[in-house]
């Protein structure tokens, strides 16, 4: 088993409705998880998480928060260490506003800022910005909404991106954007002609990739509430591999059901097992649904069921290959799962005292979840996406490409693999 990192940031709102926020991190060494509160503190409300490995493959942890139109200070910790000099470093990343997600392809980190709907490239040794961006152009969004920069995956070495468009007031929606970065490390981030599918469904919030597949959730425009799903949320797959991406095939998996009357909102795989968080606020603003997996979308093992409603501000439900875990970030509440027995989560952490935070501490809300990296030995990596809001393993994601859908890496492949990433 490897010793895993993940961190998260939770959030606490006094009667005045003024925030303050921390972050943390949790050790996961294959049979014991252990959540580790106070990485950083003085936080505002809106407090976020990022994991990464730089370029000596030291395991990572970017901590910041947001406020409108302004540049937040970035401390970036050894996950491992994080006490040891020079750990934390600080940086302010002038061009990013409002950090969406952070991936790492090749040796440089790219940010997606999702107020300005901008890539930006970052130096992986300093954490300095780079000069390189990239920013959705106008031909690109469509007339009378403002384009924001959703989410980023690294598959095989391409970085795609993930956009939606909302009008001013986040009344109406148009279709969402997926857009394929070609990438000239330390020089230039572009879209081709045919680089880029305007087809998706409105609000989308996560992607997931399986064989040749990209496969995408979104709510469908304004999030549904008195327990009635948004009918425009789409499961969709497409074809990313294609040379054409614009006239390539958006394909709907899933749609709301009579028994299923939910939104979809994340997406990951183990193999050609996937596991889909769907759920929609009821009357009282909390969101009711379930955690499923399916092996063919067709028919669906309940993991978690919360139809009655749990309150909460994050959702997010991830698979990661190193301890074969399912990450249910529930609300106010972390559920751990093993992937081969999931009647029962392994651990439940939440917001308690000896739990995510110490006591004494005020913090009631779950704001951002993002699984780091592993240490020690790997005996199996079956591959994995991180949760929406949240980081990338591009090692992971490339792993799941060279496997094509097998559950295991053969030792050749392997070998493959770090060859890769030690360059």
């Amino acid at each position: 088993m490897a010793t895993t990192f993940l961190a998260y940031g939770v959030y606490y709102y006094t009667s005045s409705s003024v925030g303050f926020g921390m972050a943390g991190r949790i050790v996961d060494n294959g049979s014991t998880i252990v959540a580790i509160p106070n990485l950083k503190s003085g936080l505002n409300g809106d407090p976020k998480v990022e994991g990464f490995a730089d370029n000596t493959n030291v395991l990572r942890i970017a901590v910041t928060d947001y406020v409108n139109g302004v540049s937040r200070p970035v401390s970036i910790y050894n996950a491992v260490s994080p006490t040891v000099a020079p750990s934390p470093a600080t940086v302010t990343w002038s061009n990013v506003k409002n950090l969406g997600d952070l991936v790492k392809v090749g040796s440089y980190l790219y940010a997606i800022d999702y107020d300005n709907a901008r890539v930006v490239e970052i130096n992986a040794t300093t954490f300095a910005q780079t000069g390189v961006s990239y920013t959705l152009p106008a031909s690109l969004t469509p007339s009378g909404f403002v384009a924001h920069g959703q989410s980023l995956i690294n598959i095989g070495g391409t970085l795609f991106g993930l956009f939606t468009f909302a009008n001013s007031g986040w009344t109406t929606y148009a279709n969402s954007l997926l857009v394929r970065f070609t990438i000239t490390g330390g020089s230039a981030i572009s879209v081709g002609a045919t680089d880029y599918n305007a087809n998706l469904a409105k609000n989308a919030f996560a992607f997931a990739n399986s064989g040749n597949d990209l496969y995408v959730t979104a709510v469908g425009g304004v999030q549904g509430s008195s327990g009635t799903p948004n009918a425009a949320s789409r499961l969709q797959k497409i074809n990313y591999t294609l040379a054409n991406l614009t006239t390539a095939t958006v394909t709907d998996v899933l749609s709301p059901s009579a028994t299923y009357p939910y939104e979809f909102r994340d997406i990951s795989f183990k193999g050609t097992t996937a596991y889909i968080l769907m759920g929609t606020y009821n009357s009282s603003w909390q969101l009711a649904g379930k955690l499923v997996s399916t092996t063919n979308f067709t028919s669906f093992t309940t993991i978690n069921d919360f139809s009655a409603g749990a309150p909460g501000y994050f959702w997010a439900a991830q698979y990661t290959a190193d301890n074969d875990r399912i990450w249910f970030a529930r609300g106010k509440q972390i559920l751990v799962y093993a992937a081969t027995s999931t009647t029962t989560p392994v651990s439940t952490l939440s917001l308690t005292a000896g739990s995510l935070i110490s006591t004494g501490q005020l913090y009631d809300n779950l704001n951002d979840l993002t699984y780091v990296g592993a240490l020690g030995t790997r005996t199996t990596l079956r591959g994995y996406r991180s949760p929406i809001q949240v980081s990338q393993s591009a090692k992971a994601v490339r792993a799941r490409t060279i496997t094509a859908g097998r559950p295991e890496l053969t030792e050749e492949e392997q070998r493959q693999l770090d060859e890769e990433f030690s360059a």
